[in-house]
């Protein structure tokens, strides 16, 4: 193979590598420029800039901290409320009271709610701190019984005033039947608003001037706040101007973060917003407190400077040390490969001109790979092309005598001078010397092309013939066949005789792997091919032998490769032919759990009429 002219360069010129040498020196310029310049200037106006944010993102991180630490354990509490609702809905004594309730049966209700009451009642000495009342109800809301303050205090309570009122929260559970899952009522419980607090946690602040606040934004009041002047309040007394002067909307995001005045004071604080409870837990600290230790950084800006340009350095000679290294390594691959090793190391692709260079090093490796493999396949069929001549020759005149022999015998059969039933292993035996010769014919083909003539036939149809000649043979061997046919479609665009020839090959190569017998599976299916966007069918062929070597899969469909003792080599080299000729595939697929080989063929089907 000739090898390809080199772009000549001119006295005067710099040459390629030259001028590339040019580009990188300049990009290594800007590189430390980059790296090296502008992130010291940077520094120095991230000093004097951002100082005061630098403590406000840190005053914002700690108080988010103790905000997020707090609505998580009232969102634990609250859903271990729920949970304890779920003790009174779904206990069996309640569960028989709404059932006797639902089907109208007053007996078995009265007995149902004396067995009901003694269970709940201990139940709510135990959860009665967390609770000032809880009411089940059926599905019409009608009343079945109440634990707590009942109803009537309760209307007074909501007609007279009372701090009672602020102290609670309404949760209101659905009671399900916990056999079939219908709802037999409602369960509502008023929770005590002490029982979901945190003390703990709201009681962490940062900093002396630290502290917590919880917003009830159902019902726009404060919940909480170290000054009790403020609970119990609406949300417009403390974010009105007069207070944070803030909207109330700026909680109702997941979390996040906003800056106030107070008492002359600017402050920080960050909030988590609740979905159940509908609550804001909001964590504030002053700014004041905290921004005076922050002027020290002004002194030691120098210092900063100073650590900052040695590490630039430090990075532009590692950085300058590593391409040059990468230059190396490519020098290196590229004698690597000229000796005849396509398998060098490479330096590691990127966007630099070193490392496009490595990935169009790499690629220009893979495709000389890949041209001399279509150099070694070519003159594989070169030999096959001058092998199937020769075979032309060999088997026609003996294939021309059996021919006329058992042409004979089939004269011989319609005179009834041999027994009928001899008539049906003639015939077979005539379409498959028929066979024989398309095959050879189709033997030279693979090395010369010619216009294939395709017509309308059943996959089905190919598979049964092909096991129907093999059938005395795999019965004698012990071959069981499984077919599962179930294709919705099998009409494809073939010749019908080379498409048989295909599935002998493979049925043949599946008998011939289990020589002590055993089960051919033959199974076929409709796919969408998603490569074409074409629907296929696909035959799966699986025997139960040893099954293909996973260092020799790669070669079984190369020419003259056979593990057979015997063989050709030709086998599936001509199914593979035949297949791609048909705009199909055979591969080998992996068997899974299974130790035999499994090939499957892929086949465009041919449009239905309608389509056409």
């Amino acid at each position: 193979m000739a090898r390809p002219a080199l772009a000549p360069y001119y006295v005067g010129e710099a040459p390629p590598l030259a001028r590339d040498a040019m580009t990188l020196r300049a990009k290594l310029l800007a590189l430390f420029l980059l790296l090296g310049v502008l992130p010291i200037v940077a520094l120095g106006v991230f000093n004097y800039v951002r100082s005061i944010k630098a403590v406000e993102d840190l005053i914002a991180e700690r108080t988010a901290s103790i905000a997020q630490r707090a609505a998580d354990e009232i969102a634990d509490r609250y859903a271990l409320r729920q949970s304890d609702l779920l003790l009174f809905a779904e206990n069996a004594e309640t569960q028989r009271l709404y059932r006797a309730h639902t089907a109208g049966d007053t007996v078995q209700e009265r007995a149902a709610f004396a067995h009901a009451d003694r269970y709940l009642r201990d139940a709510w000495a135990v959860l009665n701190p967390s609770y000032r009342w809880v009411e089940f109800r059926d599905d019409s809301g009608a009343v079945l019984y109440t634990l707590g303050v009942d109803r009537g205090a309760r209307a007074a309570e909501a007609e007279f005033g009372g701090s009672q009122l602020l102290d609670v929260i309404p949760i209101d559970q659905p009671i399900h039947d916990v056999d079939d899952a219908r709802e037999l009522g409602t369960l509502l419980a008023a929770v005590r608003v002490q029982a979901l607090l945190p003390t703990d946690a709201l009681a962490a602040a940062f900093g002396r001037a630290g502290y917590s606040v919880i917003i009830d934004r159902s019902d726009g009041r404060v919940l909480y706040h170290p000054s009790r002047a403020y609970l119990g309040q609406a949300t417009s007394a403390l974010l009105g101007v007069d207070g944070w002067d803030l909207d109330a909307s700026v909680f109702d995001a997941e979390s996040g973060r906003c800056s106030y005045e107070e008492d002359g004071s600017a402050r920080v604080a960050s909030f988590v917003s609740l979905a159940s409870p509908d609550w804001t837990v909001v964590s504030s600290a002053s700014l004041d407190e905290f921004a005076p230790p922050f002027a020290r950084t002004r002194l030691i800006n120098m210092a900063v400077v100073l650590a900052a340009a040695a590490a630039v350095g430090a990075a532009f000679l590692v950085t300058t040390r590593r391409m040059t290294r990468s230059l190396a390594d490519l020098t290196t691959a590229a004698d690597e490969v000229a000796s005849g090793n396509f398998s060098p190391r490479l330096p590691p692709p990127g966007s630099d001109e070193v490392g496009k260079l490595s990935t169009a090093f790499g690629l220009m490796v893979s495709e000389v790979q890949e041209m001399l493999r279509r150099v070694r396949e070519s003159r594989h069929m070169a030999v096959i092309g001058q092998f199937a001549s020769q075979l032309s020759h060999e088997i026609r005149n003996p294939l021309t005598s059996i021919k006329l022999n058992l042409q004979s015998l089939e004269r011989d059969v319609a005179a009834k001078r041999i027994p009928e039933d001899s008539a049906r292993p003639v015939d077979i035996c005539l379409r498959e010397v028929t066979r024989l010769d398309r095959v050879v014919r189709g033997v030279l083909s693979v090395a010369r092309t010619r216009p294939a003539v395709r017509e309308r036939g059943s996959v089905h149809d190919a598979v049964q013939g092909a096991l129907e000649v093999l059938w005395p043979q795999l019965e004698a061997q012990g071959v069981a066949v499984v077919r599962d046919l179930s294709a919705a479609r099998d009409v494809v665009l073939c010749d019908a005789e080379q498409l048989k020839g295909v599935f002998l090959n493979l049925f043949l190569n599946g008998a011939e792997a289990m020589p002590q017998g055993g089960t051919l599976r033959v199974l076929t299916e409709t796919a969408a091919d998603g490569e074409v966007g074409k629907q296929v069918i696909r035959v799966r062929v699986a025997d139960e032998g040893q099954g293909v070597p996973f260092d020799l899969r790669e070669k079984i469909f190369e020419p003259f490769f056979t593990t057979k003792g015997e063989g050709t080599g030709f086998g599936l080299t001509l199914a593979q032919h035949a297949v791609e000729e048909h705009e199909g595939m055979l591969r080998l697929e992996d068997g899974g759990a299974s130790a035999g080989a499994v090939f499957v063929v892929e086949l465009p089907l041919a449009e239905t009429e309608s389509e056409s």
